[in-house]
């Protein structure tokens, strides 16, 4: 059931809304079925869907656990690194961008759920130095992420900031501020 899921969802976020194109839906079945058998041997994998400023962006996300972590009181802290791989788009443009971030989940459990408060800091590579009317004037960026969301059993969804930026080492420096979901299986 867990692989249908998962090849179901990577599948239907690949398919373009205005026009079906075969070699994504193709992409995304194949890359579900690597998820869906754990290929990559990591902890957990989803993807996420951001907006920033008339800019679009969907990452495939996979993290490998990382034996760092903490317990205060009924708080556990657990740490992983996260590889985020996808594009931004504005009209029409698009920017492959590739994450690597060591994420922290602070998690304290409700009920039958697990609430989830992520935070983390890494490095981006960008493609290209800008994106639509934005200069960001290297091709590495540092990247800082904090989210919230609930975990029930191996799913967890939410919602994720995320910022992008060369730090001010050079100008321009427009950055990228990313809004938007994420949802991951843990296998």
């Amino acid at each position: 059931m867990r692989a249908i899921l998962v090849v179901a969802l990577l599948a239907a976020a690949t398919a373009n809304a205005d026009e079906l194109k075969m070699y994504n839906l193709a992409v995304g079945t194949s890359v579900g079925t690597l998820l869906a058998v754990n290929a990559f041997h990591a902890s957990s994998a989803g993807f996420d869907y951001a907006w920033d400023s008339g800019k679009e962006r969907g990452r495939l996300l996979l993290q490998w656990d990382i034996p760092l972590g903490a317990r205060f009181g009924p708080v556990s802290v657990t740490s992983g690194l996260e590889l985020g791989l996808g594009q931004a788009t504005y009209q029409g443009e698009e920017q492959p961008m590739a994450n690597l971030t060591p994420l922290f989940d602070w998690s304290l459990p409700v009920g039958p759920a697990t609430l989830v408060f992520e935070t983390g800091l890494g490095a981006a590579y960008l493609t290209s130095t800008s994106l639509g009317p934005d200069e960001y004037s290297t091709y590495w960026q540092f990247s800082q992420v904090m989210g919230l969301g609930a975990r029930y059993k191996d799913w967890q969804a939410g919602w994720r900031f995320q910022h992008i930026s060369n730090g001010s080492v050079q100008k321009p420096n427009n950055g990228q501020n990313w809004y938007g979901l994420v949802v991951k299986y843990h296998y």
